[in-house]
This record gives C-alpha cells, sequence and structure tokens, in this order.
C-alpha cells in the first residue's frame, strides 16, 4: 500500500479539487431553486387571493376548506412540474398533506382586510446529491496526465533516505588553513604550497582522467599542470604566499614523498581506506620503475571535500 500512497495523495487531490466546487455548484443552484420557488408562491399566492375563500374573523366567514385544499394541491402539482424545491403547506392554518417534510418557514401576506399566513415546506437536499461520479472521472484523467510528474515525486523521495545515510567524504583539503584532515579522526597534517597544490590537482584529475597512466619519468599531463597552477594561484587569492609559481615537474618524486608522508599520518589506522587516497610507491628498480603509475585510480569526487576551493 505504502508503494502507491503518493498515487492516492494525488488522486485525493485531484478528486477535491474537482469535488470541492461541484457541491459548491450543488448548494447555489438549491439556495437559488428555493429563493425563485418561495418569490413564486408569495407572487401566485397575492395573485389568487381575491379568488380564495379563506377564514375570516372580522367578517365572521368560516371560508370554504376544502376548495382552498383543492387550490394548495394543485397549486403543489404545479410546483413539482417546475421542479421546485418547497409547496405549501397551509394557508391560514387550512393544511394538505405534502411529498416534502423536512423544513417548513411561515410568511405573512398583507391584505386590505388583514393577513394572511402562509407555511412553506422546504426540501432539503440528499447529501448524495451533492456528490458525483465526475469528479472522480477527472480525477482519473488528470492522475493519467500526471503520471510522470508523480512518478519523479515517488523516486525522489525514495532516494532522499540514501543521500540522508550516504558517507560524508572522509579526506578532507583545506586550502584555507593549508592542511589535509581525516574527518573520522579529526587529525589536521599541514602541507607545504607545492605539494597541497599538486596533490588538489592530482586528486581533482585522476576523477576524470583515470585511463591516463602518470609515471615519473613522462612529463606531466598539460591538463594536471593547469590544475595544479590554478590552486597555487587559489592560495595567492588566500594570501598563503606571494612567491612566483613552481615548476611541479621538477622534484617530483619529493612532491609525492612529502604527500604520501601526509597521508601516512592521517590514515594511521586506517589502511584500506588510505588506498583511495595514496599515491601508489615505485616498485623496483630501471626498467621496472618505468611501469610505474602513481594516479589514484580508486578516488572519485564523492571522497573528497575541498574547502576554500
Amino acid at each position: 500500500m505504502l508503494k502507491y500512497h503518493k498515487f492516492l495523495i494525488s488522486f485525493g487531490l485531484f478528486w477535491f479539487l474537482f469535488q470541492l466546487p461541484f457541491s459548491f455548484g450543488v448548494y447555489l443552484k438549491h439556495q437559488d431553486n428555493l429563493n425563485q420557488s418561495i418569490n413564486h408562491i408569495q407572487t401566485r399566492l397575492a395573485l389568487d387571493l381575491p379568488r380564495l375563500s379563506l377564514p375570516d374573523k372580522s367578517l365572521n366567514n368560516v371560508g370554504n376548506e376544502a376548495s382552498v385544499k383543492k387550490y394548495i394541491e394543485n397549486f403543489n402539482f404545479q410546483l413539482t412540474k417546475m421542479e421546485f424545491s418547497s409547496q405549501i403547506n397551509s394557508i391560514q392554518n387550512i393544511s394538505v398533506k405534502n411529498n416534502i417534510t423536512d423544513t417548513y418557514i411561515e410568511r405573512t401576506l398583507l391584505t386590505l382586510g388583514g393577513s394572511i399566513s402562509i407555511k412553506i415546506a422546504i426540501k432539503t437536499l440528499p447529501l448524495s446529491n451533492y456528490f458525483s461520479v465526475m469528479p472522480i472521472i477527472l480525477a482519473i484523467l488528470f492522475l493519467y496526465l500526471s503520471l510522470d510528474h508523480i512518478i519523479i515525486w515517488q523516486n525522489r523521495n525514495r532516494q532522499l533516505p540514501l543521500l540522508l545515510d550516504e558517507p560524508q567524504p572522509i579526506l578532507i583539503i583545506n586550502l584555507k588553513e593549508k592542511v589535509i584532515s581525516n574527518s573520522k579522526t579529526q587529525s589536521a597534517i599541514p602541507l607545504a604550497n607545492k605539494p597541497l597544490c599538486f596533490y588538489v590537482a592530482l586528486t581533482e584529475f585522476c576523477t576524470t582522467n583515470k585511463e591516463v597512466i602518470l609515471n615519473q619519468n613522462k612529463d606531466l599531463p598539460i591538463e594536471l599542470t593547469d590544475l595544479a597552477n590554478k590552486y597555487f594561484l587559489r592560495l595567492i587569492e588566500l594570501g598563503h604566499t606571494v612567491r612566483k609559481r613552481p615548476n611541479f615537474s621538477n622534484s617530483l618524486e619529493k612532491t609525492l614523498s612529502e604527500i604520501r608522508a601526509a597521508l601516512d599520518e592521517a590514515f594511521t589506522d586506517m589502511p584500506e581506506i588510505k588506498k583511495i587516497y595514496y599515491p601508489p610507491k615505485a616498485h623496483g628498480e630501471g626498467s621496472r620503475s618505468k611501469l610505474h603509475h602513481y594516479g589514484l585510480n580508486l578516488i572519485e569526487s564523492k571522497h573528497i571535500d575541498i574547502i576554500g576551493k
């Protein structure tokens, strides 16, 4: 059931949006019908009063009750044919049985000889009349037309817990403080300008260029050099140095050694995690070292957080 709760919520909202104006329209139509019928009754009675034989105490006239009842019945029959929602119940206490017995209101008609009291029966609209199958059909139609948006809404909420549970990057590089730190142990290790800039550039380069072989015996890729220069300029902007940009190709092994030393200290008890961030060391001598690759094959953008970038 929970799997489809977004669809049920959407259907409920669509149904409510269509049902509310429908019910309100039915209510207004019924009220208008009542007002018209009451006005019609009062107007017609005012015209027909001279022909009715009603009781009149001032003239000691008992009237003709049978003819009055017959008049009321005929009048009510006409009101029913006109689909009005009210009928006459009584005139001057001469009453008849009505099909409508819900609510009664009383009105008084003024005449030259006095006043005439009338009692009108008003039909209360059943609750079922306020509902229709049409809002349901329209809700289903709009649900179908909005299916893509509802699916996106449902999937977004499903992914939210995964996003909330997603682990934070363990390695944090803070250019403002010129340190690298382990978010688990909170240990912060300072790095000099050159190895710091080169390492930030190396992590960024390797996230998108894992197929490129990085070897001390080969020139640095231009893109890697540009990234290192960019971060060195950033250090200048942060006020850490006024020196000119270093040549990152020179003393590359020394630069890598400084980076490894800092990582060794940051990940003392986390050797498996350190592999993600650690530039591999060369093994062997001579021709074997020419096959060495110091790139970060396991690094992803989610593994690292750069502050002051």
